[in-house]
């Protein structure tokens, strides 16, 4: 049976907003009546800029669409004889078309509510894409590999998605999940000031053992699990610091994306070159603990 949350604890009260904390899932999460939009198509609408479907300048998204083809390298290595995948939260489409391109995964599919990061996978990628939430949609065949991520923290209620991805994954196979940690070093020393709270988009929080047992309870095995990303462990942890340090709200990351000439901006570069390499060496130390930035596993789906 999905779990309803019937009995839950509040673990952080922040922002006009409170976390509250299931005793039975042991899953966190933020409570429909505490949000300002609750259609979730509406939270997205802007999330990629119009033209090119892009969320930074240039150079930044030269960097990203690089990690896109580490991140397809990735489940290539962990499914190197698949054909067939279908990824969840899709973004423009970079994974996928890489897996297609140079991977030779002969089915690629993916799911993108938002519809100029839709447009652009199916119009310019020429990719299979679904611009419907995967609850709404049904498929014919099951998946040799399901990759989800940094997408289910912004989902209401995870489990019927993890319960609709074990349906879809053919025996044996492969599932890919990348979330961010709640008990991670940052959001614990930051608190209200974590980056990857983002509670105008996030509103349900992982830790590596409320996401094992999720896992566990949909016949998913887990293969290997770590809390350490290259793409997004130490930036989160540097934003985070600054955040406490500054009481701002992400300056520099939401200046990526907006480029507005604030002088202050000089300030908050100077404290990221300060923090980057003590970040990186402390979530480099953190790799095989609980504590890093990011919860990423590689899962197999049990034969019954």
């Amino acid at each position: 049976m999905i779990c309803n949350h019937e009995n839950c604890k509040i673990v952080l009260e922040t922002k006009g907003s409170k976390l509250y904390r299931c005793t039975s899932c042991e899953i966190i999460f933020t409570k429909a009546s505490d949000r300002a939009i609750l259609d979730q198509r509406q939270r997205y609408a802007d999330y990629y800029k119009r033209e090119k479907a892009h969320r930074f300048g240039f150079i930044l998204e030269m960097v990203v669409r690089m990690f896109r083809f580490s991140r397809a390298v990735k489940i290539f290595l962990a499914a190197p004889r698949s054909e067939s995948v279908l990824d969840i939260g899709s973004g423009r489409g970079y994974t996928l078309y890489f897996l297609k391109k140079y991977f030779g995964f002969e089915k690629t599919v993916g799911t993108q509510i938002n519809d100029n990061a839709y447009r652009w996978s199916k119009e310019k990628l020429g990719l299979e894409i679904y611009n419907d939430d995967l609850l709404d949609l049904s498929f014919p065949n099951t998946f040799d590999v399901i990759t989800i991520s940094h997408v289910l923290e912004h989902v209401e209620n995870p489990e019927k998605y993890i319960q609709r991805i074990s349906e879809l994954l053919a025996g044996n196979g492969t599932f890919l999940i990348e979330v961010p940690n709640f008990d991670s070093w940052t959001s614990r020393l930051t608190r209200e000031h974590w980056l990857a709270l983002d509670l105008e988009h996030h509103i349900t929080f992982f830790t590596p053992r409320s996401l094992s047992l999720l896992l566990h309870k949909y016949n998913l095995e887990i293969m290997k699990i770590r809390t350490f990303s290259i793409e997004y462990s130490t930036f989160t942890s540097i934003q985070s610091i600054m955040n406490l340090l500054t009481n701002t709200d992400s300056y520099f990351f939401r200046w990526l994306g907006d480029k507005d000439c604030n002088p202050k901006i000089i300030f908050h570069m100077f404290l990221f070159t300060i923090l980057l390499l003590p970040c990186l060496l402390i979530n480099v130390l953190f790799y095989f603990s609980n504590s890093g930035e990011v919860i990423t596993v590689t899962a197999k789906k049990c034969q019954k």
